[in-house]
């Protein structure tokens, strides 16, 4: 697939995300996607495992919105700087809901083959995002 057409499927999972259908979000994935992200969470980074991890964030941040702030393809991979906000209602980074608005950067790569999303990492600015929770000193 070229470039173009992975990017085509990262927009079409961002587009899910921000409907919060998380029925078209899945079927951007293949069932053996890997999910380092996952590790740094302590998390097996399964496929079922990713699902609980999404559906738990969209309990803390439920009006959550992502931003494409910047897109990067080359061959299989896609890179994706985000922008991410909303209101913290739940648990999120082990911390109880504030209800303040929160933005913060995530940069993502994606690695994508026949149409599919078969891995998917992110690092966000968990300090920024920390800090406007009360949760790390400023």
């Amino acid at each position: 697939m070229s470039t173009e057409e992975n990017k085509a499927t990262i927009r079409r999972f961002v587009a899910a995300l921000e409907k919060h259908d998380l029925d078209a979000v899945w079927a951007n994935f293949d069932q053996q996607c890997r999910f380092p992200v996952l590790t740094r969470f302590g998390i097996n980074p399964t496929f079922e495992n990713y699902r609980r991890f999404i559906v738990s964030f969209f309990e803390a941040l439920p009006d959550v919105h992502h931003m494409i702030e910047e897109m990067v393809a080359e061959g299989e991979k896609v890179w994706v700087s985000y922008t991410i906000r909303g209101t913290h209602e739940g648990l999120l980074r082990n911390v109880p809901a504030t209800h303040k608005l929160v933005s913060y950067s995530l940069i993502a790569m994606y690695r994508v083959a026949n149409g599919k999303i078969v891995e998917a990492d992110f690092l966000s600015d968990d300090v920024s995002l920390l800090r406007q929770l009360g949760a790390f000193p400023s």
